[in-house]
């Protein structure tokens, strides 16, 4: 039987990483990773990257690979306190800063700090690539899937679902193993 006190450690670690997800929630990925893996030994770090890859075909937001994490490391309880644990905080701070940017949208500093907030999100986001990949950087194959993804997002409208479903393909057929 898992303890409670691991469902409320769950919940508030997600919520503290909830709070701080400035350039989205992938962002925070390195933040999960660190209590999931290194923190709780709940999850090794193939099990965290294959379940975020999972997660990231399913449809729906980003934000619910939290759900897709907490199910991996604890169960259906572990889902419901990571996906909970996410969602309730941001949500909250979501509906309060969009009233307050819609309000003062001319203001100095909704200017100031949406451009020096920019260069924090990239890299967080740049962080969370590496994650990803961090088991498979001598997999030349891998590495090369991912760039030939990046390249097609960021000068094409080819459908992302295509993307995922090639690559799901590709992993099937043992191409990166």
């Amino acid at each position: 039987m898992i303890p409670a006190s691991l469902f409320a450690g769950l919940f508030i670690h997600f919520a503290l990483i909830s709070i701080m997800a400035i350039g989205g929630f992938m962002a925070t990925l390195p933040g999960m990773y660190s209590y999931l893996v290194d923190t709780a030994a709940l999850l090794t770090p193939e099990q965290f990257a294959k379940t975020v890859a999972f997660g990231q075909s399913l449809p729906g937001p980003n934000m619910l690979i939290a759900g897709v994490l907490g199910w991996a490391a604890c169960g259906p309880l572990g889902a419901l306190a990571t996906l909970s644990g996410t969602a309730i905080p941001f949500s909250l701070i979501a509906v309060a800063a969009g009233r307050y940017v819609r309000e003062h949208k001319t203001s100095y500093l909704v200017r100031a700090y949406k451009s020096g907030m920019a260069p924090v999100a990239i890299g967080l986001l740049f962080a969370t690539a590496y994650l990803l990949l961090s088991g498979d950087l001598t997999n030349w194959k891998s590495v090369c899937w991912a760039a030939v993804v990046t390249l097609i997002v960021w000068r094409t409208k080819f459908p992302l679902i295509l993307l995922i479903a090639a690559g799901g393909v590709l992993g099937a057929l043992g191409v990166f193993a």
